[in-house]
């Protein structure tokens, strides 16, 4: 039973090395992350309860002792109290929507890295290992190729996934890029000291498939990780050539001119010329400054240090910067990324830095110079050659999982990895072995083994059930994302319940559960039904505050159903709207979106001068931004012909201005009222231009062609109205305005 339970662990920690990486489900509302997330968290739950039972079949506990056991567990603590002493403890326990790094994931890669610094014994062992990751290298590296070159058998989103940059199965070209940073050292060295011809060969195409998807990724920090990976392994190729027992590098001397110059060749194809000068055209900026001013991650990293400022001991809470981020959003961040909230503070220093304070971040560096002191001291002092360049493969992984972490932030694929190499690292360490031993004869747990097995099968099936739950729930949410998108929004309501349901705690769900119920409250002629659809909307939405009292949009989504309340119903619900606004804004204060949407409810109310003040702050915060001046120029023209010149003067300074963000309604109803207002001062040629534009941003607007048909008419060009009303019946040809319009203009 002990060699069944040890095989299955060995068999469930190689399926998380192989399968992590390589899996995704387009099913899933989060294709990528949610699924190698469900993988990793059964397997690891699985081997650690045999690993468990195998310590009561032995009746004692042995664990392997190394360097990094204080390190880890301090940092694993500091998490932990990082989880309890947090701003908000929902996202710290489960972590943000699409990255899951909150306790429990720590949890798993700790339990998933003594697991294999216990599992992984002999150099046999490490093999077994080595070959996994290269069958996932090839299998990652091999799709990536094929989306490069337009075979890709899955039909992606191009507003979610940019067609410049592809991503194979890890979901974004950044990851892609650091995981492959982390493997080509392990393959390269495979290469190295691999004897028979024929694997040589195919470890070498694959490494060379590997270099090349890197290159693809188009990756910045992808691309400096590599080189410093090349140069430490060139730098320490001939170090250790020089020693006399060392054979395998003269050995190699052709396979590394091979390699190189089919490196060298590669480079010439029109992809990977392509690439280069992306990576060229996107880094050269950095050396500037006023690249550097338009680079996104300074500012992230400014409000990082600003986190930690305020937080200097405990942060803000384990992988909280998401929440935390909007109240130390700068107006420039905002203008550059428009509304972008980052999920991590793509500096993998810095995010524990800002979220775990100086006791997480203590612990963090300790790790980092721990396992930097110790593999050097394995790297240069072992004696078997083998066994020394598997070691300093494994290391220039950490060094690439760091290096690039500079610029990136850590999601399991390649999480995984990192914590996989440290453990084969240590596990290499022959000369002085020790472990950690507690004898569990004639103790409680032995008397009681029986009770204990079936406590252990109980909490294995019950961690195993909510890990499907939650995977599931994701199924549903995206049957209820899509009934919203195709306009069926009826649908969603009883997906969106079945998701939050199974995955109470995911915020996500619940924002939009209620906003499944807002697209419904517009189409509801029933009053006594849209009242029932707008208090379910409270509701939930009043319940997503409770699970995350810091975000601001939790705020901002009940204010917003408030308005729907004031506008369709009862006025006096407008006062709600205003002060769930104010307290969005207090969260979010950069937010133009949450201070127009308070305008619009100013508007509504007459409070006109509160409104105007509003906008004009967002427009001073925002000066490209056209929307606050729109409005603004909206709010003139609501007061009749007296302030027609300042309406005007708004809405010609609006239409100046390059950024709508697509707001097309707003856009277009700019020109609209432009053309209308150029209309009343008789500037007739103006308000044609004006109608024209309406048509060119909203081709299916039939309004805007009716505007246009009637100033032609009123200007006497009546063949020009007939073109433009017929132009419009092909969009909707039952429209009886249309049809009265050209009725009229024939007779």
């Amino acid at each position: 039973m002990k060699k069944y339970f040890e095989k299955s662990i060995e068999l469930s920690l190689m399926t998380i090395v192989f399968i992590v990486p390589v899996i995704f489900f387009t099913r899933t509302n989060d294709v990528f992350e949610i699924n190698k997330m469900v993988t990793f968290r059964f397997f690891t739950f699985y081997s650690t309860a045999l690993w468990l039972m195998i310590f009561l079949m032995d009746k004692k506990i042995i664990i392997r002792k190394t360097a990094l056991d204080f390190p880890v567990i301090g940092f694993f603590l500091a998490s932990l109290l990082t989880t309890i002493i947090t701003k908000n403890r929902t996202v710290s326990i489960y972590g943000v929507y699409e990255d899951f790094e909150g306790i429990i994931t720590i949890i798993n890669y700790i339990l998933f890295f003594y697991l294999s610094l216990n599992f992984i014994k002999t150099r046999r062992d490490v093999f077994k290992y080595i070959y996994t990751i290269l069958g996932a290298t090839f299998i990652i590296s091999l799709y990536g190729l094929a989306q490069n070159l337009g075979w890709d058998f899955v039909k992606w989103n191009p507003e979610t996934y940019s067609p410049e940059r592809f991503f194979s199965t890890l979901g974004n070209p950044n990851f892609l890029a650091a995981y492959l940073v982390e493997s080509i050292p392990v393959i390269f060295i495979l290469f190295f000291i691999t004897h028979k011809i024929s694997k040589k060969l195919l470890v070498l195409v694959i490494l060379i498939l590997a270099i090349i998807i890197l290159f693809l990724t188009k990756s910045r920090a992808g691309f400096l990780s590599f080189l410093v990976t090349v140069l430490f392994i060139t730098i320490y190729t001939i170090f250790d050539a020089r020693k006399k027992e060392n054979e395998l590098f003269s050995k190699n001397k052709i396979w590394f001119l091979t390699f190189g110059l089919t490196i060298i060749l590669a480079s010439f194809h029109p992809l990977v010329k392509e690439a280069f000068q992306t990576l060229w055209e996107r880094s050269k900026n950095l050396f500037s400054l006023t690249g550097i001013i338009m680079t996104p991650r300074i500012y992230i990293w400014k409000s990082a240090l600003m986190m930690f400022r305020d937080n200097p001991v405990t942060g803000t809470g384990l992988d909280t910067f998401q929440v935390m981020f909007p109240y130390y959003r700068l107006p420039i961040y905002w203008q550059l990324e428009w509304n972008g909230t980052p999920e991590k503070s793509h500096n993998v220093f810095l995010q524990v830095l800002a979220t775990q304070g100086i006791i997480g971040f203590g612990f963090y560096m300790l790790l980092f110079f721990t396992f930097l002191k110790k593999s050097l001291n394995l790297v240069f002092k072992e004696k078997d050659i083998i066994r020394r360049y598997i070691i300093f493969g494994f290391f220039m992984s950490v060094i690439a999982f760091y290096v690039q972490g500079l610029f990136n932030y850590t999601v399991v694929a390649y999480g995984s990895f990192y914590w996989l190499a440290l453990s084969i690292i240590f596990s290499q360490e022959t000369s002085n072995r020790q472990y950690f031993t507690y004898n569990l004869e004639n103790s409680f747990i032995e008397k009681n083994k029986t009770m204990f097995f079936s406590l252990l099968l109980i909490i294995l099936i019950i961690a195993q059930v909510f890990v499907i739950r939650y995977w599931a729930g994701d199924l549903y949410f995206k049957i209820g994302n899509i009934a919203v998108t195709t306009d069926k929004e009826e649908y969603c309501i009883p997906y969106y319940a079945k998701a939050v349901e199974l995955n109470p705690m995911r915020e996500i769900y619940w924002v939009k559960y209620g906003i499944g119920y807002e697209k419904i409250i517009r189409k509801e002629q029933n009053p006594e039904k849209r009242l029932f659809y707008i208090n379910e909307a409270l509701k939930i939405h009043n319940h997503t505050i409770k699970l995350n009292k810091m975000n601001g949009y939790n705020y901002n989504n009940v204010a917003r159903v408030y308005k729907a309340y004031g506008e369709l119903n009862d006025r006096t619900k407008f006062k709600d709207a205003i002060d769930f606004y104010n307290e969005a804004i207090k969260r979010d204060p950069n937010n133009a979106y949450f201070g127009l949407d308070l305008a619009t409810v100013y508007i509504n109310i007459g409070a006109f001068d509160k409104a105007i003040e509003l906008c004009k702050r967002y427009s001073e915060l925002y000066p490209d931004y056209a929307v606050p001046l729109s409005y603004i120029g909206y709010i003139y023209m609501l007061q009749g012909p007296q302030k027609i010149n300042e309406a005007k003067f708004y809405y010609e300074l609006a239409i100046s201005k390059p950024q709508w963000h697509k707001d097309i309604v707003t856009q277009s109803s700019t020109y609209s009222n432009l053309g209308i207002i150029y209309y009343n001062l008789k500037m007739l040629n103006e308000a044609t231009e004006m109608f024209k534009k309406v048509i060119e941003i909203r081709p299916d607007y039939i309004e805007g062609y009716l505007n246009l048909g009637r100033l032609y008419v009123l200007m006497n060009r009546k063949e020009e109205a007939k073109a433009v009303y017929e132009q419009a019946m092909k969009i909707n040809p039952n429209d009886e305005r249309l049809l009265q319009s050209l009725n009229q203009l024939k007779r």
